[in-house]
């Protein structure tokens, strides 16, 4: 499999005009008068998490580590697979940066910055972009700090996620570091719209769904819907999102380190996804494994 994560090809950008943002929960910690981000409860009571290996074997045959987190969104049935290790975040971080500007930023803009903010938005959720994600961690840095950023991860039950952190660089070799558990998380409360509006949040799922990177997550997810977040290093390769279908939706996050090629890390992902999914919620995909 050629992976061809250089093409961008001509995006076409909805440009949405701002409205205030509301859906937030009261926090002790605000900058400018307003919490930045909000302690949620899910709305489902998850069953005992499965252990992913018991169903899925392929879970535990992976040169290299792995730690995997997914959750029915419909069932609260709860998979798991090393949810708690650390891993750098890569662009998995995106999406809460995003989170972050539209709530902290966006109503308080003028209409040619909410304009960027939507663009840069927009380009880093489906191309990746790198030149917005770096501006947009400046201002986050400038005006709110991360330190308290990560205070309001964690009441979203994000205890492992930072941003620009010297200590996490120094315990981990990277600065922004997750964990699967924390992402899929993260990543069920902004689904269900708890964290920004319906019309961002529709946005930025648009853009999630709307990824030129496609290889891993929705491989085998046969025409499903999916919107997800890859986050790619040198030896990193993660995927985090939702797979849409009649017995879902389902979360899936799935962090990989290994020392050999991206392809086999991406053949990985898109199969334990497929894995993941079909004993979730009993519907076929196209994956030939057990």
């Amino acid at each position: 499999m050629t992976r061809n994560r250089m093409i961008y090809g001509v995006l076409t950008l909805l440009l949405l005009v701002g409205v205030p943002l509301t859906g937030f929960a009261e926090s002790q910690t605000s900058v400018n008068g307003k919490p930045i981000l909000v302690s949620v409860v899910s709305t489902t009571v998850s069953p005992e998490p499965v252990v992913l290996a018991d169903i899925c074997p392929i879970a535990g045959k992976f040169d290299g580590s792995v730690s995997v987190y997914a959750k029915n969104l419909k069932t609260g049935q709860v998979m798991v697979f090393n949810p708690d290790q650390i891993f750098a975040s890569a662009s998995t971080i995106k999406v809460p940066v995003s989170v972050v500007m539209y709530r902290q930023f966006y109503d308080l803009a003028d209409q040619e910055t909410r304009r960027k903010y939507d663009n840069g938005i927009s380009l880093m959720l489906s191309i990746s972009d790198n030149d917005y994600f770096a501006d947009f961690l400046d201002e986050i840095e400038e005006t709110i700090g991360p330190e308290i950023i990560q205070q309001h991860f964690v009441q979203l039950g994000m205890k492992n996620t930072t941003l620009r952190d010297p200590q996490a660089r120094k315990d981990f070799g990277y600065s922004n570091v997750t964990t699967a558990v924390d992402m899929g998380l993260f990543f069920e409360q902004f689904y269900l719209g708890n964290l920004i509006n319906n019309e961002k949040t529709n946005f930025m799922k648009d853009a999630l769904t709307n990824t030129i990177f496609n290889d891993e997550l929705p491989r085998y997810m046969q025409g499903r819907r999916v919107l997800h977040k890859v986050g790619e290093l040198d030896d990193i390769l993660a995927d985090v999102g939702v797979v849409e279908g009649e017995a879902g939706p389902v979360i899936i996050s799935i962090f990989t380190k290994t020392t050999l090629d991206t392809d086999y890390a991406s053949d990985y992902i898109a199969a334990l996804s497929a894995c993941i999914y079909r004993r979730l919620t009993g519907e076929t995909t196209d994956w030939k494994g057990l």
